[in-house]
């Protein structure tokens, strides 16, 4: 217990990090998947590239 006292600030680092990768945004999946059903709203032949990109 101790040392999670001293270290309390990392552990909640960590737990934040973890947090945003699972959640990735809200739309989950994670960046490794999840991906493959969102398609984004533009129209084709359109020069700007996606707007969430990885």
């Amino acid at each position: 217990m101790e040392w999670l006292a001293q270290n309390w600030f990392w552990v909640l680092v960590m737990i934040l990090f973890v947090a945003m990768h699972l959640g990735h945004g809200g739309h989950g999946g994670g960046c490794g998947g999840g991906h493959e059903g969102h398609r984004p709203t533009r129209k084709p032949g359109a020069d700007e590239p996606p707007a969430h990109r990885h």
